[in-house]
């Protein structure tokens, strides 16, 4: 099967260009994608071809110049697309990993549950692999997954949606609990909506409140299911505090105030990429799914709600003193260096390449647990994992909140089944969604000026006729 198109590429200049694509094989051979006349991507078995009909543009597509993957490249991966030849319609999650390709050896990743913390993997739309911004995309055999039945432009919510969700069942109010969104941008209504979903799917009560710096998505938080409502832009209520705190404000000021806000736990789901109070890697503890915790013989347990195991290995960086451990763990103290090194020996031969959990005493140990070489963006403690702090808080605003027994969890990636599944149980969420956040639509011939108006608008959808 060949298919040929033009397609709009983003550039590290904040710019399109546009290039001819080629992609040339099937879902059991594998796929030649040529650009511009040029062998471009090789792909192996497990790629069927989906023609797009909407993508959404999110935050991310809007920073894709400042990640690390190669650029030009055919972005978004808010995709909804229908297959030629039935007509049906897809949605299409973003990981391509050897579990979405259906592969019949997967991975010691996709092996240990993490199939979207894979390494060697590819993303939709952000690294490598054509996204929906073009006519055309190749996706994993099993991430296409069946709209079933949601209307076409409502359903690039899904994805966003799906990630919302997942960080509503990684830290789930309790009854009786306040639980607070801060920052009702974007991603952080979307949190709104899937807490209300939960809400209503449990039938646990709990408080939903929207906090903001100034009162302009307001009115949306109210209309998308938050009982109540705080512009705080000059100054925080006082007393005002709440069980847990979703930071979707992707600031140093939102996280300082999020910390402030909370009794129990903060979760950070948007992050800024700059240094918090000597901390430089919290974007990438947010990337790992990593939670920070304070070190206790409970939390040395400690494994993300999915899964089922028992913790075995811990990492003990050389500032922490003496520690007892129950007689089951197995540890290894030292430097970050010679714990990598440990990591390649026997005892990790065939399992996955990570410590459970690790045991850090300063920001900058902590630090070195999440990315202990510049060499790769590996690190030393499994994704969804966590780190268990031991040292001393002094003025440091976050590990005060963790001295004082606090959490900060973190989520990535969210279930698209059990996104769709939800969706479906309460339409009147996903109604309010696409009337509240879709704020405009483009056709795929007004990609740049659809980009444009992203920058300042909720939700802008391309639309391919």
């Amino acid at each position: 099967m060949i298919k040929a198109f033009r397609a709009l590429e983003y550039t590290s200049e904040d710019s399109f260009i546009e290039s001819d694509y080629r992609f040339d094989g099937d879902a059991g051979s594998g796929w030649t994608i040529t650009r511009n006349g040029r062998e471009h991507l090789i792909l192996g078995p497990g790629y069927r071809l989906l023609q797009t009909r909407y993508c959404g543009i999110c935050s991310t597509d809007l920073a894709r110049r400042h990640l690390p993957f190669p650029l030009p490249q055919i972005i978004g991966h808010e995709v909804v697309a229908r297959d030629p030849d039935t007509g049906d319609e897809y949605v299409v999650e973003i990981n391509d990993t050897c579990i979405a390709r259906g592969d019949s050896s997967p991975e010691v990743f996709c092996r240990s549950g993490l199939p979207s913390h894979c390494p060697a993997r590819m993303v939709l739309g952000i690294d490598r692999l054509p996204g929906g911004f073009g006519r055309w995309i190749l996706a994993p055999v099993n991430a296409a997954l069946p709209t079933e039945g949601l209307p076409g432009r409502a359903a690039v919510l899904i994805e966003p949606f799906a990630a919302a969700l997942h960080a509503v069942t990684v830290s789930p109010p309790r009854s009786g609990d306040a639980a607070a969104v801060l920052g009702p941008g974007r991603l952080g209504l979307l949190i709104i909506a899937a807490l209300s979903a939960y809400r209503a799917e449990t039938g646990i009560d709990f408080t939903v409140t929207a906090v903001a710096r100034n009162a302009r998505n307001l009115d949306r938080a109210k209309a998308l299911g938050a009982d109540s409502v705080v512009d705080i832009g000059e100054g925080p209520a006082p007393g005002a505090t709440y069980e847990t705190v979703f930071d979707a404000s992707g600031s140093i000021d939102g996280l300082e105030t999020a910390l402030a806000l909370s009794r129990n736990e903060v979760h950070l789901k948007s992050t800024h990429g700059l240094e918090f109070h000597g901390i430089r890697h919290l974007t990438e503890l947010v990337v790992d799914e990593l939670s920070l915790l304070p070190l206790s013989e409970h939390n040395l347990e400690f494994h993300s709600e999915s899964e089922y195991r028992r913790n075995k290995w811990l990492y003990i960086s050389p500032g922490n003193s003496i520690i007892h451990l129950p007689g089951h763990f197995r540890s290894f103290r030292g430097s970050v260096k010679e714990g990598l090194e440990f990591l390649c020996g026997a005892d990790f031969q065939g399992r996955l390449p990570r410590f459970d959990i690790a045991i850090a005493s300063s920001e900058s140990e902590i630090d070195g647990c999440i990315r202990p070489s510049i060499e790769n963006e590996n690190s030393i403690v499994r994704p969804r994992g966590a780190i268990l702090f031991s040292g001393t808080a002094g003025d440091n605003p976050l590990l005060r909140h963790i001295k004082a027994g606090k959490l900060l969890r973190t989520s990535r990636c969210g279930d698209f089944r059990r996104a769709i599944r939800t969706l479906k149980q309460n339409r009147d969420i996903l109604n309010l969604m696409e009337s509240h956040l879709i704020t405009h639509e483009f056709t795929a011939d007004r990609i740049p000026a659809a980009y444009s108006q992203a920058k300042d608008s909720l939700k802008v959808v391309i639309r391919h006729d």
